[in-house]
């Protein structure tokens, strides 16, 4: 049996709490919020979520059961260190798959794209996006040639 204070990678820590999209949301603004302030209360997610602040208090208590946060009525809400860990890992999957849509050319609706992929990308096309925005960091000069060749491409169309 585990232990809540063990410590598991992200991947076994998913699969055996199978947080929903709506939940991986909410622990990713957590932790976003938590990086801008010490204090975050419900109308700061309610805010930032637009969502109700009785729709978000029934989230809260629902992620204090997995125990991913610690929630106190009228109080701030504070990530266990599970909790905090998730949410590195969940921002960091966010921004992993913006930067690709980016590298890529997408611009209008990258933010609805971002979201989307976000929730059903496996770990293993992840780590290979982490790969490919690596090489194009540290190769500039293909960068390049990709972007030049987009706009060739988008010129021609």
């Amino acid at each position: 049996m585990r232990k809540s204070e063990d410590y598991y990678t992200f991947n076994e820590y998913m699969k055996n709490n199978n947080l929903t999209p709506s939940e991986e949301d909410y622990i990713e603004m957590i932790y976003r919020l938590t990086m801008e302030n010490d204090k975050v209360q419900v109308k700061d997610i309610s805010t930032k979520l637009n969502i109700k602040p009785p729709s978000v208090t029934k989230m809260i208590k629902k992620l204090d059961n997995k125990k991913l946060l610690n929630y106190k009525k009228y109080d701030n809400i504070e990530l266990t260190s599970l909790g905090i860990k998730v949410g590195a890992n969940l921002l960091n999957r966010h921004n992993t798959i913006r930067k690709f849509l980016e590298i890529i050319g997408i611009k209008e609706s990258i933010h609805e794209e971002t979201e989307t992929i976000e929730h059903t990308i496996n770990v293993e096309t992840l780590i290979k996006i982490e790969e490919l925005i690596s090489f194009f960091y540290e190769n500039p000069d293909v960068l390049s040639r990709l972007k030049n060749y987009q706009e060739k491409i988008k010129t021609k169309g």
